[in-house]
């Protein structure tokens, strides 16, 4: 699986610090950990650092049941998911008769590669992979891109499939990050683990994501990763002074950067983000990084 490829089109490329993280792993021993992301979205840091070999087993945690489901049908239901891919058609039309699914919150009566093919459906199709949003093209496709320019069956069923490999050091779990988190407080003290956060943008969340958070969420974690004593781990945020309000005062190390991406906007930005960790946290690329 060749890097930065994933089958999933996500907001904010993280995959750009899979790099960073790897290294970070490598420079504290943490070499064939446990990796948690509760906030799965396209998982795209963990898959890569598995493929890599850098860790031994992946935790994957979403809240969205269409992704949740996605990722559920990859690992388990892969040979009937790519038949979907295959014979659906890309259509608006098609668009139409999912558009319903968007408003489901739960597994409900649904079946789980119905969800999950969904997911996929509305992440390769919708604009910059938001799941609320509108198509590409427009519900009226009159614009030069249609709904299926970034849909490549081949393509995607081809990394699903590589990706499928790994489905036996892959957990993927349908909860809430922070309730999931704190059911596995025991697992840390047993385990070598770590962590990677990535929660909902503080500014744009809203308008990208179908869970966002509110300030009262961005606290809750905050406090959660106060409370932490036997794990490592590392946030990655879009920086604000509400947000490095709430971790100043945690002996938590800061590292800011810039990610090139498009988010909730037409025009692809050079987005100003921040990492926090327990950890000592190198200096990032010359060439990504800017003063706070």
């Amino acid at each position: 699986m060749p890097e930065t490829i994933n089958p999933l089109r996500y907001p904010g490329a993280k995959r750009a610090l899979t790099n960073y993280i790897d290294d970070l792993l490598q420079a504290n021993n943490l070499q064939g950990c446990c990796f948690f992301e509760p906030y799965a979205g396209s998982a795209a840091v963990g898959l890569e650092l598995l493929r890599r070999g850098v860790i031994q087993t992946l935790v994957l945690c979403e809240k969205d049941v269409l992704l949740y489901a996605f990722w559920e049908s990859v690992f388990h239901r892969t040979d009937e998911l790519c038949r979907k891919i295959i014979e659906i058609p890309i259509t608006i039309e098609t668009w139409r008769q999912l558009n319903p699914l968007r408003q489901q919150n739960d597994l409900g009566q649904n079946d789980i590669l119905e969800l999950g093919f969904a997911g996929l459906f509305f992440n390769r199709t919708n604009f910059s992979g938001i799941l609320k949003a509108n198509p590409i093209g427009g519900i009226n496709q009159t614009s030069q891109y249609n709904i299926n320019c970034r849909f490549n069956k081949e393509r995607i069923i081809n990394v699903i499939q590589q990706i499928a490999e790994y489905a036996n050091r892959v957990e993927v779990h349908l909860h809430d990050a922070l309730d999931f988190m704190r059911l596995q407080n025991p697992r840390f003290l047993q385990q070598n683990c770590f962590t990677y956060f990535d929660p909902p943008y503080y500014e744009q969340g809203s308008k990208i994501y179908r869970h966002y958070y509110t300030n009262q969420d961005h606290i809750a974690l905050s406090q959660y990763v106060r409370s932490l004593r036997h794990l490592d781990w590392i946030i990655s945020y879009d920086d604000a002074p509400f947000i490095c309000g709430l971790y100043s005062d945690t002996g938590a190390r800061y590292q800011p950067l810039f990610l090139d991406y498009s988010c909730a906007s037409k025009v692809r930005t050079k987005g100003q983000e921040l990492l926090i960790s327990n950890l000592p946290l190198p200096p990032f690329p010359v060439a990504n990084v800017v003063a706070l």
